[in-house]
């Protein structure tokens, strides 16, 4: 039966229904980028749909691209795995330069958190298994991706992970100079310190750039980010990223500590191979970061069945606010210590027979019902009100409470007069996701510029002041609180601090002893641990307690 006639030609403009290579029918146009446009198409032989990935015509003009672009697609269609998109074909056709691949209906991780901002840890977690597969299987075969993103990480609507276009970013790569301003290849954002700096890559390249896709995925937003592509990706050789959980609140912190490997500068400091990190991935206790029972606690894959076709990612399946780890205890002071709670009582033991304590206990029901009527008549008037008032303040253990706060600033006597105020509204807004963070300086002590910088809470009201309660991701701070009726611009003028801790594991209580106050300093002292060489705390929330 002699082949259809096609309705256009390769060497025409691309539209639908255009051939490519008498048998590709072009169908529609899925995505475009810097070297080469998608296209979902129909592959007439095998009667069913392929994607044809179409070089710019600038690329497919030069033929030296050109032979390196077909050897790589030819290296890259010898691997064989399920989160690797499969490569068919090869193809030329007049000025037309392609390669046939599986096509992938989905989406792909960059829509995903474009649409999103980030992923719960265990989503993000069981991504990046996957994707460490995929590597693992490519390395395994002499093939370093070199440029992992999340714009090449595909999400089937089968519930599969895939990683696409192995080889090509080496096909650009070829005859480059990577240290040449403006000439970097691969994206900004995800690559190696060596591609930056030109050196040779191996696997160690894919694992850097796979850390910061994991990195991006649970923050919202990737480490290093610049003006260009070029301050972007020289950012990772002269600064250090903040640690994730400065960034997000409630990651748990043996994934922050695998991202941070993961990301090392030195080569020699990262997991050595994709396995490597897929099996510290598969370490990870996420027991603080999702629900009980959850079968990706221990970073295995969801059930592809659990989605259906045309249904990708329909909803979080872990969207469930985890637990908080406990907290390593801190050296405490405080300006008055209060006496330690009396030990409970031993309950007694009721020996008589039930014809003995029957009539008691139920002379003893009828009073309380009635002092409970009474109690409830007379609590209807003034007098009724303010008696129970002033017995539930002195009533010692009575239940504490929530102090509003009216207003929340930046408290820098000693340098510019503000910190990053345009974040200060994290401290208050109940969204555990959100943090206020100090500016970065060189060493915990503050670079010694200057000897502390802090929050100041005016609250709503002035009140006899119980707790301070802090959430923080950042580990080793330090931090003393004072008191005031109102703001006072001088550290002197707060005079002593009321409650002082240092080598804070991450959240802290401060002990206010119930003195009264309108205003809170949290003066902090010690950036803690920020794992690099410039270091900040992050605190996600307070709250003042009566």
């Amino acid at each position: 039966m002699p082949e259809p006639t096609p309705t256009s030609t390769a060497t025409g403009p691309l539209g639908p229904d255009t051939r490519v290579a008498g048998r590709y029918r072009l169908v529609q146009r899925v995505a475009q980028g810097g070297m080469a446009e998608v296209w979902e198409a129909l592959d007439e032989v095998l009667t069913r749909p392929v994607a044809v990935k179409i070089l710019l015509p600038h690329l497919a003009a030069d033929t030296a691209f050109v032979t390196r672009f077909r050897r790589e697609a030819v290296s890259a269609a010898r691997l064989s795995d399920p989160h690797i998109v499969s490569i068919y074909d090869t193809c030329s056709d007049g000025d037309v330069e392609a390669i046939v691949m599986e096509l992938v209906r989905g989406t792909t991780l960059r829509r995903l958190l474009d649409d999103q901002g980030h992923l719960q840890p265990q989503r993000a977690l069981s991504i990046a298994t996957q994707v460490a597969d995929a590597l693992e299987h490519a390395h395994g075969h002499g093939l370093v991706h070199r440029d992992v993103k999340p714009g090449n990480i595909l999400l089937s609507d089968d519930g599969r992970v895939l990683v696409a276009d192995f080889g090509i970013a080496k096909a650009a790569e070829a005859g480059a100079d990577l240290t040449e301003v403006g000439q970097v290849v691969g994206t900004a954002k995800y690559l190696s310190p060596e591609q930056v700096e030109g050196g040779p890559v191996d696997a160690r390249s894919d694992v850097y750039a796979l850390g910061v896709v994991l990195y991006e995925m649970l923050c919202g937003r990737a480490p290093f980010e610049g003006d260009n592509a070029t301050t972007t990706a020289v950012a990772r050789l002269t600064s250090e990223a903040l640690r994730p959980r400065q960034v997000r609140a409630g990651i748990p912190r043996g994934l922050e500590e695998v991202v941070l490997r993961a990301m090392a500068r030195r080569r020699g400091d990262r997991y050595p191979s994709a396995a490597a990190l897929r099996a510290a991935l598969e370490q990870v206790d996420l027991g603080s970061g999702g629900p009980a029972g959850d079968p990706t606690a221990a970073g295995v894959t969801p059930d592809a069945t659990a989605l259906s076709a045309g249904d990708l990612w329909p909803r979080d399946p872990w969207a469930s606010a985890p637990p908080q780890p406990a907290r390593p205890q801190a050296t405490s002071t405080h300006r008055s210590q209060r006496p330690a709670a009396a030990p409970g009582h031993p309950s007694p033991r009721f020996v008589h027979s039930e014809r003995s304590w029957l009539v008691p206990a139920v002379l003893i029901v009828v009073v309380a019902v009635t002092l409970g009527v009474v109690g409830v008549l007379v609590g209807r008037t003034e007098l009724g009100r303010g008696l129970f008032d002033a017995v539930g303040e002195r009533r010692p253990g009575a239940a504490a409470r929530p102090v509003g706060v009216a207003a929340v600033e930046s408290f820098d006597p000693f340098g510019s007069g503000g910190e990053n105020d345009d974040e200060l509204g994290a401290l208050i807004d109940a969204d555990p996701a959100t943090a206020w963070t100090t500016e970065q300086y060189n060493g915990r002590d503050l670079g010694g510029l200057k000897p502390g910088v802090g929050v100041v809470l005016t609250l709503a009201e002035v009140a006899d002041l119980g707790q301070l309660r802090v959430e923080s991701p950042t580990r080793g701070w330090a931090a003393s609180v004072y008191l005031a009726e109102r703001p006072v611009p001088d550290l002197a003028a707060w005079g002593d601090p009321v409650a002082t801790q240092e080598g804070i594991g991450g959240d802290a209580t401060f002990d206010l002893g119930g003195e009264r106050g309108g205003a809170v300093l949290l003066w902090l002292t010690d950036l803690g641990d920020g794992g690099g060489s410039r270091v900040s705390v992050a605190i996600s929330s307070v709250e003042v307690r009566s």
